[in-house]
C-alpha cells in the first residue's frame, strides 16, 4: 500500500495554488430572471492561467447583488391663485420621485414645478418653470412657453409651444437719498427732511425724480441727522411680490449709526424688477404677448405690431432698456403698460388706427422715457391724459390725431433737452406742459384748428431754438407765454384770428422776430422788457397790421424788414434802435414815414422800395450807410429828399428810381 502511495504522487503534478491566484470580477446585470430591477453580478475563480483577469472559464461562483425597486415618478397640481407665477392664476404641476413608495407626492418628494398659467385667449396656454443658477442666469431664472391647447387636454404638449422666453433673475441697484424741506413745505410746516428710494433704472449712480418709489418726511428733523441703512427684503416677507431693498432710516444725533431711543425712524421699501428678458423682442400675434407676460424687465428693444389684437396688456414689465414701438396695430382698443417705469431710449405710438386709450406707468410713479416721446397718427386717440406719468428728457412731438381734443396734464415733464412738437391734431384745445420752464430746442404749435391759445404753457421761461406758432387758425391770444423771457426764434405766421402780441410780458431777447400772414393782427408789440433781436426782425404781409408799437427797451436788432403789409402806418416801436445791419421796407401801401426809425444812425444795406404812400424819409439821425443805398416805386417820395439822403450819409452809387420826381424839398 505504501508503495503504490508514494508511487501515485510521483506519477500526477498537483499545482502550488496560493492567495493571488483568487480573483474577482464584476459585471452589470440587467433586469431579468436575477434581479428584478437589475443589479450586479459578482464572479469569482482562480486565474489558472496567471494572466491577471478572470477568464469565463475560470469563473467557479457566481452571486447577485439586486437593486431595490426605482422609485416611481409622480406628479400632482394644486390651484395657483394670481399672483408672481400665474397673473391670472392657473395650476402648478408638482413633480418628483415617490421615494417612500407610499403611492403619494409629499411635499419633500418635489423635485420641480410647472406653472400652467391660464390666458384672457380661449386654448392658448402658458407654462412657466424655474429655471436652476447658470454661467448665463448666476441667479437663476424662469423659461416660459406659450402655445395653442390643440388636443384640448388642458397641458401645453411639447409640440404644441409656440414662443419660449426665458429670463433671468437680475436685480437693479436701489439709491436713497436725504433732502432737506423748506419752512413753506405743506408736508411739514416748519421744515424738515424728506427721505427717498428708488431703483437706479439708468445706471447713472443718481437717485433722479423720476426713479424715486419710496417717500417718507421726517419733519423737524435735519438731513445731517438722519442715518439710512439698506438691506435686502426676502421673497414672501409681504412687503414685497418679489425680493426687495428695504431702507432704514433714523435719526442719530450721536454718530453711533443706531437708532437714538426715541428718535425718528421710518421703513421705505423698494420691490425688485428681478425677471429679465435680454435681446429685442416683437410682439406680433396674442402667443408673443403671453409670453412676455412674466418679465420685468426687457433688456432691448420692445416692437409691437399685431395687427389683430384687440388690446396689449403687460402687467409686469418695468423697465425697457432700448426702444418702445407701437405701431400698426390695426385692431388695437387698449394699450396698458401701467408698471412701466424706464425706457432707454424712444417711446413711439404711431400708426394705431383704433387705439382709443393707454396706460403708460401710472401718477404716483413717474415714467422716465431716457430719448423721446411721439403720439402720431392715432386717429381714435382722444386724451393725453393717460401720459400723465410720462418723463420724455430729449423730445416730445403729438402729430395727426384726428379726434385727439382733452390735453390732460403731463406735471413731471419740467425741461427738454429736444423739441416740442403739437401739430395738426383737428380737436385739440391746449396743451398738458403745466410745468414746463425750459426747452433747449424748438417748440412748434403748428395747424391745430381748436387751439385758441397756447395754453398749458403758463410756465414756460426759455426756448433756444424756434418758438413756432403756425397756421393755427382760431389761435386768439399770446397771454399763456407771459413767464417767456427767451427765445432762440419768435415765428407766428399764418394765424388767422391773432388780433396781437400782447402777452409777451416779460420776453426780454430774441435771436429772431418773424411776424407773417396772420391776416386779422393789427398791432404787433407790446413787449415791453424786450431789448435785443440779434438777428432778424420780420415784419411780413400782415394785411391788417397797423402798427408796430409797445417796445420801449429795444436796442439790438440785426435785420429789420417791413414787407407788404397794406395797412402800416406806425413803425413807433423801433424809435429806439441806433443801428442795423439792414433796414428794408417794401411795398407798405399806407405807410407815410421811415420818422419812426427817429435814433437810427448807422446801417450797411438800405432798401426802401415800392411803399405808395410814402411821402418823406425823416431819418434824421442817420449818419451812415455803408453797402447799399436803394430808394425806388415810392410814387409819393420826392426824388430830391432820397438824393440828399443819399448824398449825406452814402459814399458809393445811390440806386434811386421811380419815385415823384415832380416833389419839392425845403
Amino acid at each position: 500500500m505504501l508503495a503504490l502511495m508514494g508511487s501515485g504522487c510521483e506519477a500526477i503534478n498537483v499545482p502550488k495554488i496560493t492567495q493571488r491566484d483568487a480573483l474577482t470580477r464584476f459585471r452589470p446585470e440587467p433586469s431579468g430572471e436575477h434581479c428584478d430591477f437589475g443589479g450586479q453580478a459578482v464572479l469569482t475563480g482562480l486565474d489558472q492561467d496567471h494572466n491577471g483577469v478572470l477568464d469565463d472559464v475560470e469563473v467557479l461562483s457566481t452571486q447577485y447583488v439586486c437593486a431595490d425597486a426605482v422609485p416611481t415618478v409622480r406628479t400632482r397640481t394644486q390651484v395657483e391663485p394670481p399672483g408672481a407665477h400665474c397673473f391670472h392664476g392657473g395650476q402648478a404641476v408638482h413633480s418628483g420621485l415617490d421615494s417612500d413608495g407610499n403611492g403619494h407626492l409629499d411635499d419633500p418628494e418635489v423635485s420641480s414645478t410647472e406653472y400652467v398659467c391660464a390666458t384672457t385667449v380661449p386654448h392658448i396656454l402658458m407654462t412657466s418653470q424655474p429655471v436652476a443658477p447658470r454661467a448665463t442666469c448666476p441667479r437663476g431664472g424662469m423659461v416660459t412657453r406659450v402655445g395653442h391647447d390643440a388636443n384640448g387636454n388642458g397641458l401645453l404638449d411639447d409640440e404644441e409651444v409656440a414662443r419660449e422666453v426665458e429670463v433671468c433673475n437680475e436685480p437693479i441697484p436701489v439709491l436713497s437719498r436725504v433732502r432737506r424741506l423748506a419752512d413753506t413745505s405743506p408736508k411739514c410746516v416748519r421744515g424738515g427732511s424728506v427721505v427717498q428710494a428708488g431703483m437706479d433704472l439708468d445706471l447713472d449712480g443718481f437717485l433722479d425724480l423720476p426713479e424715486v418709489n419710496a417717500t417718507a418726511y421726517a419733519c423737524d428733523v435735519e438731513p445731517a441727522d438722519l442715518h439710512l441703512k439698506q438691506g435686502q427684503v426676502e421673497l414672501g416677507s409681504g412687503d414685497c411680490a418679489a425680493r426687495g431693498t428695504r431702507v432704514d432710516a433714523f435719526e442719530d444725533l450721536d454718530g453711533d449709526t443706531l437708532p437714538d431711543p426715541g428718535g425718528y425712524t421710518t421703513t421705505l421699501y423698494v420691490c425688485e424688477a428681478t425677471r429679465t428678458y435680454d435681446g429685442d423682442f416683437v410682439v406680433s400675434n396674442d402667443v408673443d404677448l403671453f409670453a412676455l407676460e412674466g418679465v420685468d424687465r426687457l433688456r432691448g428693444d420692445l416692437r409691437i405690431q399685431a395687427p389683430e389684437l384687440g388690446e396689449v396688456i403687460l402687467p409686469t414689465l418695468a423697465i425697457i432698456d432700448g426702444s418702445l414701438v407701437v405701431q400698426g396695430n390695426s385692431s388695437l382698443k387698449w394699450l396698458d403698460l401701467g408698471m412701466l417705469r424706464f425706457i432707454g431710449d424712444d417711446a413711439e405710438i404711431r400708426d394705431n388706427a383704433q387705439l382709443e386709450e393707454m396706460a403708460l406707468g401710472d401718477e404716483e410713479h413717474p415714467l422716465l422715457v431716457a430719448g423721446s416721446l411721439t403720439v402720431e397718427k392715432n386717429p381714435k386717440f382722444s386724451s393725453l391724459k393717460s401720459l400723465v406719468a410720462v418723463v420724455p428728457t430729449d423730445s416730445i412731438t403729438v402729430r395727426a390725431n384726428d379726434t385727439l381734443e382733452s390735453p390732460g396734464v403731463m406735471p413731471h415733464v419740467v425741461t427738454l433737452t429736444g423739441s416740442l412738437t403739437l401739430q395738426d391734431n383737428p380737436l385739440l384745445t391746449g396743451t398738458p406742459f403745466v410745468n414746463l420752464l425750459r426747452v433747449d430746442g424748438d417748440l412748434r404749435l403748428v395747424n391745430n384748428p381748436g387751439m385758441e391759445g397756447p395754453f398749458g404753457l403758463e410756465q414756460l421761461q426759455s426756448v433756444g431754438g424756434t418758438l413756432e406758432l403756425r397756421d393755427n387758425p382760431q389761435l386768439e391770444t399770446l397771454a399763456p407765454l407771459g413767464h417767456l423771457a427767451s427765445v432762440g426764434s419768435l415765428e407766428l405766421s399764418g394765424n388767422l384770428q391773432l388780433p396781437d402780441t400782447s402777452g409777451l410780458l416779460n420776453l426780454t431777447r430774441a435771436g429772431r422776430i418773424h411776424v407773417q400772414g396772420n391776416a386779422a393782427m393789427v398791432s404787433l408789440g407790446d413787449m415791453p422788457l424786450l431789448t435785443s433781436v440779434d438777428e432778424e426782425f420780420f415784419v411780413k404781409h400782415n394785411p391788417s397790421l397797423q402798427r408796430v408799437h409797445g417796445l420801449p427797451l429795444l436796442r439790438t436788432a440785426g435785420t429789420v424788414s417791413v414787407v407788404g403789409n397794406e395797412a402800416l402806418t406806425s413803425l413807433s416801436g423801433l424809435a429806439r434802435l441806433p443801428q442795423l445791419g439792414t433796414l428794408e421796407v417794401l411795398a407798405n401801401a399806407k405807410l407815410p414815414t421811415l420818422g419812426d426809425f427817429a435814433k437810427l444812425r448807422e446801417l450797411e444795406f438800405f432798401n426802401v422800395q415800392g411803399n405808395t404812400a410814402l411821402t418823406g424819409l425823416g431819418l434824421g439821425e442817420l449818419a451812415r450807410v455803408t453797402q447799399t443805398f436803394i430808394v425806388s416805386d415810392n410814387t409819393k417820395l420826392p426824388t430830391c429828399q432820397a438824393t440828399a439822403l443819399a448824398a449825406s450819409v452814402f459814399q458809393g452809387t445811390p440806386s434811386i428810381d421811380r419815385n415823384d420826381d415832380a416833389g419839392t424839398c425845403p
